[in-house]
This record gives structure tokens, sequence and C-alpha cells, in this order.
């Protein structure tokens, strides 16, 4: 296959991909070695990925949305990190609301 100039749609595709990928990583404590093992490759090319230099194959993305125990859409929707942060952070803000409740003091 010939070397040739990625459109910007797709450097912006495998950018999110890699983005996304890198933070399920990191969220589950992974190395990209561990990933890289799971789906059949290498470290190197899980950072390619990362970084967006290299786009990940359907049969890849199908072997790390099964590794990852999520569906592969999930993987390359450009606002998950965003959706799942707010999600993180509204759950945490409910636990510490929650907290508060518990701790105040009860008036009688």
């Amino acid at each position: 296959m010939p070397n040739r100039q990625r459109t910007p749609e797709e450097l912006a595709f495998n950018a999110t991909v890699g983005n996304n990928i890198k933070y399920i990583r990191k969220l589950n404590n992974y190395t990209q070695a561990r990933v890289g093992k799971a789906i059949g490759t290498t470290f190197q090319q899980v950072q390619k990925y990362e970084k967006g230099s290299n786009g990940v194959s359907a049969l890849k993305l199908k072997q790390l949305a099964e590794f990852f125990k999520l569906r592969a859409d999930v993987i390359i929707d450009p606002n998950f990190i965003e959706y799942h942060r707010g999600l993180t952070l509204r759950d945490e803000a409910k636990d510490f609301e929650h907290t508060i409740q518990m701790e105040a003091p009860c008036q009688s």
C-alpha cells in the first residue's frame, strides 16, 4: 500500500480514537504492553494509536472493544472523554453531598 497524505478528517478521527484508547487504558491502569498483548500487537503500535499517528483497523478496534469490555462506538465517540468525566464528576458530587448530609448534626 503506497504512502499517501491523510485527510484532515482521517487525522482528526485517528486523534480522537487514540485519545479515547489512552483514556480508557489509564482508567483501567493498563500498560501499553498489556493492551498490545491483548490485541496481538506491540506496545509501540499502541503508542502510535494513542498518538493518532496510526489508524486502528476495524479488527483491532473490535479487539480493543472486547478487551476493554466496551462497544466499539464508545471508543470512536468524539465526546466520550467529556461525557465520561461529566458522569464521574456528577457521581463524585452526589457522593460528596451524601457525605455532608450524613455528617450534618441532627437538628431537633
